[in-house]
């Protein structure tokens, strides 16, 4: 199990990346007047959000998938 719960570089990369983009989002919303010129650029930095926000379950619920199958496999034996 305790493999199961490292995780690949690639869903290690994506949570890095996730992570970025919401400091990125915050830095920016609250350092720089950009979303107020430009109101176009918040709601597409808005989509980003929702974007993440949903890659994070769908990755949430492939890990839960995986634990859960090898919770059942332990159960078997």
């Amino acid at each position: 199990m305790a493999d199961s719960l490292n995780g690949s570089n690639l869903l290690t990369a994506r949570r890095i990346a996730r992570f970025g983009y919401i400091i990125l989002f915050v830095l920016v919303a609250n350092s720089t007047p950009a979303f107020e010129q430009f109101p176009p650029l918040k709601w597409i930095a808005i989509a980003g959000l929702v974007v993440v926000f949903f890659d994070a379950i769908v990755c949430a619920r492939r890990r839960w998938r995986t634990v859960k199958a090898e919770f059942a496999s332990q159960d078997a034996d």
